[in-house]
């Protein structure tokens, strides 16, 4: 339930006004000052706190209009006369902002002028910090309105509140869409209430009218993101312009573009829906192609990855649930869609997390599950491996995949160069348990490549494999009781 604030008629607006102007005047004929521009009127539109944060010691003319706007911000006036009457009601109230020093003017307002509490959850903190204040939050009497940035958009469920405010707009729709996401879930009973602003400024403005016609506060993506990939880049061109007042045909243009592209995925997907349609006589066989132990086998793949790559990993409650953090130790900088320092508390059981529904429940469909197997599937760390299993006799060997459609066949071969079907049966069987085995010992051995090279040379009328692994047979091996895949 979209509850725009309209604020376009305040007066209190010219001193944003003002530094908008300012900004838009600086010259910016260079790929980096224009990066730099966008990024200074980026943070302008959300507060002059997230402004000051990046401007150099000499803009203090920037700096002076940034300190009048945060004195005379008519959304931080209205929140702080609707924040008691919040709490009074006993709701809870999550508001989203991009920057850290928004968080804190936001925290400082409501303190001083609405004697308000206000928890902080941003980046900054560690995960043991980030569950003290979702807890705290959840409570009644904790506090009745949380700040977050980014971070609280993925991973975390804020269900239990009352409503969403956007104090900013980003100027990816995408964004937009995964905060309202963290209280619009599956299962929630009551609507939620989505507050956002409209000011006077003419890019906030403008970029709320534009988000208002794609209809973006009224219904959910539901998949149609690419459709909206042209979205911010247009919104950049937007406010690098010349002209003195926003085209509202750069708008118009905009919302069209947007609406052919969901119209011809729309169709794209009835055709293929329609194509063949859904009997009930189908339900067994598609139910039969997911695997018993589905969720003991994510659980395995993302400890196991996650260890890997190094990420922060803590146990609770006797494994029933996992905090996993892509921390300043891992080894990648991210994963898809799981930026640099994002933190997860969840469980890999089904049942845990229906009882608790403020934890994550790591599935197929979660940010970081699907984080870690794209990762796995784009590096090279997925593509290879070196196994070791119980098996019926003793051997090694090499095994390689290939993809055939929506399928794979595998083909196994001995160290000898024979092609053993029998142990590719073996190796493909869901899931495969194999232990964990010191393979540097064994490549770091002088015949190791000559011999690799001969079992490859046997796959050469194949076509090119999407993933290969050594593996090693040992009949004296007993299947493990907590293996890793």
């Amino acid at each position: 339930m979209p509850v725009p604030v309209d604020l376009s008629e305040d007066r209190d607006w010219s001193a944003q006004s003002d530094l908008e102007i300012q900004l838009h005047r600086q010259p910016a004929r260079s790929a980096v000052r224009r990066k730099a521009k966008l990024r200074r009127l980026r943070r302008a539109l959300e507060s002059g706190s997230a402004l000051i944060g990046i401007l150099d010691t000499k803009d203090q003319e920037l700096k002076q209009l940034a300190v009048a706007t945060d004195n005379s911000d008519p959304r931080l006036a209205w929140l702080c006369r609707m924040g008691p009457k919040w709490k009074q009601a006993g709701q809870k109230t999550l508001i989203f902002a991009a920057h850290r020093e928004t968080l804190e003017l936001i925290k400082t307002k409501m303190r001083q002028q609405a004697q308000l509490r206000v928890g902080l959850f941003h980046e900054d903190l560690s995960p043991a910090q980030r569950d003290i204040e979702v807890a705290q939050f959840r409570v009644q009497d904790g506090p009745s309105i949380l700040v977050s940035t980014e971070c609280g958009g993925e991973g975390r469920n804020f269900e239990f509140c009352t409503r969403l405010v956007l104090f900013d707009l980003p100027w990816n729709p995408t964004t937009v869409e995964q905060r309202i996401g963290r209280l619009d879930r599956i299962g929630r009973r009551v609507p939620v209430e989505i507050v956002y602003f409209r000011p006077s400024s003419r890019f906030g403005a403008a970029i709320a009218r534009l988000y208002e016609s794609l209809g973006l506060f009224q219904k959910p993506l539901g998949g149609m993101e690419r459709r909206l990939d042209h979205v911010q880049p247009a919104i950049e061109e937007m406010v690098l312009s010349d002209t003195r007042s926003v085209n509202s045909s750069i708008l118009t243009t905009i919302a069209m573009e947007a609406q052919q592209r969901g119209d011809k995925m729309n169709d794209a997907a009835l055709h293929e829906l329609h194509r063949h349609p859904y009997r009930s006589e189908m339900a067994e066989s598609i139910l039969s192609r997911l695997p018993d132990d589905l969720e003991e086998l994510i659980q395995e793949v993302v400890l196991a990855s996650a260890e890997d790559l190094n990420l922060d990993v803590e146990e609770h409650q006797g494994g029933q649930r996992y905090s996993i953090e892509l921390g300043s130790r891992a080894r990648v900088d991210s994963l898809p869609g799981v930026p640099a320092g994002s933190s997860f508390l969840g469980t890999f059981d089904r049942e845990e997390a229906v009882q608790d529904e403020s934890i994550d429940f790591f599935s197929s469909g979660h940010p970081l599950v699907e984080g870690i197997l794209e990762h796995l599937d784009d590096a090279r760390t997925g593509r290879v491996a070196f196994l070791h299993l119980s098996g019926p006799e003793e051997g090694f060997g090499l095994l390689a995949l290939y993809k055939n459609g929506p399928t794979f066949n595998a083909v196994a071969i001995d160290h000898n160069g024979r092609q053993r079907p029998e142990w590719a049966n073996l190796l493909t069987q869901r899931p495969i348990r194999s232990r964990r085995i010191n393979a540097k010992r064994w490549i770091t051995q002088s015949e190791w490549p000559a011999l690799i090279r001969r079992m490859v040379d046997q796959l050469n009328g194949q076509a090119k494999p999407v993933a290969v692994a050594a593996f090693r047979l040992d009949k004296r091996l007993a299947a493990p009781k907590n293996p890793t895949s």
